[in-house]
């Protein structure tokens, strides 16, 4: 049950740093050369209808100026204070964001991001698009094949390197 418990975190969790990753790209602006989240009223009313359990981190960094760490920063204080004891019991969230398995689905996303950018580029899509096509797209066997190397210790994406001496 306990592994079931952070299955379903990871997904959740993975999904509100997929979201983010979302409003980045699709609203992000320069001004004066700061960055910002600007989402037009008409888009953030439908991402309150279709994704309610989200809209509140659209709310939180519409019309912000941003930078990695506060995307960070936000993106965890959203993530503790939706899942973290409330729906999910202590430090699950914690722990979940800490394994490996959370560490290499978000490294395949970012690989999934990049290998489609130009794509996503040419026409701002629904975030349920996104999911959609990434879910496709992590069903292909040469996908599968990759994520089973780096589950087997062909590297964790963001482990230090090893300092064993060859």
């Amino acid at each position: 049950m306990a592994g079931d418990q952070y299955a379903s975190a990871m997904a959740d969790i993975a999904q509100v740093f997929m979201f983010e990753q979302w409003l980045r790209h699709n609203y992000l602006v320069e001004k004066d050369g700061k960055l910002f989240v600007e989402i037009p009223e008409a888009d953030l009313a439908e991402i309150h209808g279709r994704h309610e359990g989200l809209g509140g981190l659209a709310d939180m960094l519409n019309r912000e100026e941003i930078s990695y760490e506060k995307c960070q920063d936000t993106v965890c204080t959203f993530v503790g204070a939706r899942f973290d004891g409330s729906k999910y019991g202590p430090e699950v969230i914690a722990r979940t964001l800490d394994s490996k398995a959370f560490k290499i689905e978000m490294y395949v996303f970012g690989v999934w991001l990049k290998g489609h950018e130009s794509y996503l580029d040419a026409e701002r899509l629904p975030f349920a698009d996104w999911l959609e096509m990434y879910d496709g797209w992590k069903s292909l066997d040469q996908v599968k094949e990759y994520r089973r190397k780096l589950e087997a210790g062909g590297g964790d994406p963001n482990a230090p390197p090893s300092s064993s001496v060859h």
